[in-house]
């Protein structure tokens, strides 16, 4: 814990090696061989971030340090990850050895970051908003516009986009008769359940980054469409999802997932 802080709302110890090798995205690949090539998902928020040679990043909530690994592969002249889960330390360094890398993993609090001011061009945080409470993440983003220099860019990525299983998952199972009985009231998992205590929509997300001072926000609708929530015999459920996905004005209950991005 973060010397004045009160604990942290979901603790460090939840996020062990398993959470990191059985859950966090990326783990077949990872699990296979940490030099392998990596997740084609790191690859992407990079791009997204516009990444260029030299710059520094900071990777807040790093897990098991995939995105320093490619980022200094890409030309960064330093990396840092900052992880409060001494599992996720020490598999990140795991990492960054295994792809012959220079990037640093440190043990820290996202919510007091053991580096200057106006240290990295661009922040990232990749599946770590849901991971917050809203206190927590308005400390977080507040540290990463601290560590950003002027006109530094944060990237952040967030899953679920909560819509998908408040409205869409939920009318769904009242819409037809019987669903109510073979649909589980909760689509969440067990991890997502003690896990994710922030999840986010748009509107919420962009407020947040608003709030912690952050200018030209956008966020974003992703890729992912996450019918597997439906019940597999349910087939005009899970087609309904991609339909709503598919149509911009149906868009926020079909999309599972948000980036978003602000300049400090």
């Amino acid at each position: 814990m973060a010397e004045g802080l009160p604990d942290p709302v979901v603790p460090a110890d939840a996020y062990d090696e398993a959470y990191y090798r059985e859950w966090a995205m990326g783990y077949a690949e990872y699990n296979a061989d940490p030099g392998a090539p990596i997740h084609g998902t790191y690859a992407y928020a990079l791009q997204r971030a516009r990444l260029a040679a030299g710059e520094t990043l900071v990777d807040v909530g790093t897990g098991r340090g995939e995105l320093l690994a490619l980022a200094m592969q890409s030309g960064a002249a330093r990396a840092v990850g900052l992880e409060y889960s001494e599992a996720a330390v020490a598999l990140a360094r795991q990492t960054v050895a295994a792809h012959g890398v220079g990037a640093e993993v440190l043990l820290a609090d996202a919510r007091a970051v053991p580096l200057p001011d106006a240290t990295a061009d661009l922040v990232t945080m990749l599946d770590v908003v849901e991971h917050l409470s809203p206190e927590e993440l308005h400390r977080a983003l507040g540290e990463a516009r601290r560590i950003l220099k002027p006109g530094g860019r944060l990237l952040a990525h967030t899953f679920p986009n909560r819509l998908v299983y408040d409205v869409t998952y939920r009318l769904q199972r009242l819409a037809v008769p019987g669903r109510a009985r073979r649909w589980p009231k909760e689509p969440r998992g067990e991890v997502e359940k003690s896990m994710h205590v922030n999840e986010q929509t748009r509107g919420s997300l962009a407020r947040a980054l608003r709030d912690a001072g952050f200018g030209q926000v956008e966020v974003a609708f992703g890729e992912l469409i996450l019918d597997q929530i439906v019940p597999l015999e349910d087939a005009r459920a899970r087609t309904l999802v991609h339909r709503l996905a598919a149509h911009r004005l149906t868009r926020p209950l079909g999309r599972a997932d948000l980036w978003a991005s602000g300049l400090a």
